[in-house]
């Protein structure tokens, strides 16, 4: 029996007399044999050129005999020599004298046979390499591989060059922000939108704060030290306190605390008004219904001295107070009656001030001493 697989491979056997039922399962065997060796022929690297797969649970027909059974085999090893050899030609390699005397001869001597198959499974025995097969039968696995790493190398590629154009564009966005914030004219300060609160006027006026404030025209608000336009304004000597605010986007709020006259002071040849802080900030004609002030070197204790005296007075002894003085440690002052009196230290103000009304109003004196006001002496 003869036949030509689907592998190209010339087929024969010798099938011994049987019924039709086991020539038909003779047949169904041997071409699930073929189907093996077909099957074998996609294993690159993993199978040796003329290994034998498995019949995969053909059973030789019931009731064949030992010699049915050794002729099929010994057509099984001629199939599997030619099929050893096809491999090697395909490979580049001519095949042993030995497998080609086997190959033509057919079944011969079984002896020699045996002999010569041992010799040629020895040389077709070593499994085909991975490079061999990937010749003969294609790498699509190798491809496939190729494939994916090229498009791993290429999402990497695309990742980096996402970040870095996302880098860029952040630099570029944070650095025309800070352009536009602090160095645009959209926020640089214009004079005329400064606003002034506080002033009286007279002294302090909503033009001489632009002015003051005039050196910082066109600096951006974002870098605009309030701080410096405070000691601007504070350059008006009228002006006590500032606060400076921002008025977004071009603007400022300014708002000014004036100097209160307390005292008089006679200096330079004219009469100035005093504050509490013994800062002299106008000029006036006269002493007028304010008292004539003395201060020493350290002007500011000195007036906060004369300012805790005159607060610390009822109104009706205030307004009698003609002159008053100060050393730095004792205060004395002088009334509209000629009367003299010692107030001491600022201490016990409000103590001394009680005294001194009590003893106004009972005692006739030119000098009141209440600098120990639970001793006052009069004279």
């Amino acid at each position: 029996m003869s036949w030509t697989s689907g592998s190209g491979l010339r087929h024969e056997a010798t099938v011994p007399e049987a019924s039709g039922g086991q020539a038909r399962a003779a047949s169904r065997a041997f071409a699930r044999r073929d189907s093996d060796v077909r099957y074998q022929r996609g294993l690159p690297g993993l199978v040796g050129a003329g290994a034998v797969v498995p019949w995969r649970g053909f059973e030789p027909p019931s009731g064949a005999s030992k010699r049915e059974a050794s002729e099929r085999g010994a057509n099984r090893r001629s199939t599997s020599e030619r099929f050893a050899q096809r491999r090697l030609r395909e490979r580049g390699e001519e095949p042993s004298e030995a497998s080609a005397e086997r190959g033509s001869r057919g079944r011969g001597d079984e002896s020699s046979s045996a002999l010569e198959r041992r010799r040629t499974r020895g040389t077709v025995a070593t499994p085909v390499g991975a490079a061999d097969a990937a010749t003969v039968l294609g790498s699509v696995e190798a491809t496939d591989l190729g494939d994916r790493l090229r498009e791993r190398t290429r999402a990497r590629r695309m990742l980096l060059l996402r970040r870095i154009g996302l880098s860029v564009v952040t630099v570029v966005v944070v650095t025309a922000v800070g352009w536009v914030a602090f160095f645009s004219p959209l926020f640089a300060l214009s004079s005329a939108n400064v606003q002034v609160t506080g002033q009286d006027g007279r002294l302090v006026t909503v033009e001489s704060v632009r002015s003051s404030v005039s050196s910082f025209e066109g600096v951006p608000l974002t870098r605009l030290n309030t701080a410096a336009v405070a000691h601007a304004v504070l350059s008006n000597v009228a002006v006590k306190t500032v606060t400076v605010s921002r008025r977004w986007p071009t603007g400022l709020k300014v708002s000014v605390t004036m100097r209160t006259g307390m005292v008089v002071e006679a200096a330079e040849g004219a009469y100035w008004l005093v504050d509490d802080q013994g800062e002299r900030f106008e000029q006036v004609g006269g002493v007028g219904g304010y008292p004539l002030v003395t201060l020493p070197e350290d002007r500011a204790r000195g007036a906060s001295d004369v300012a805790s005296v005159l607060g610390a007075l009822d109104e009706s002894t205030r307004s009698q107070v003609s002159a008053i003085s100060s050393t730095g440690n004792q205060v004395t002052f002088t009334l509209r009656g000629g009367q003299t009196v010692k107030w001491g230290t600022s201490e016990d103000a409000p103590q001394k001030a009680r005294v001194l009304a009590t003893l106004l109003a009972n005692v006739k004196a030119t000098t009141y001493d209440v600098s120990a006001p639970n001793h006052p002496v009069t004279s």
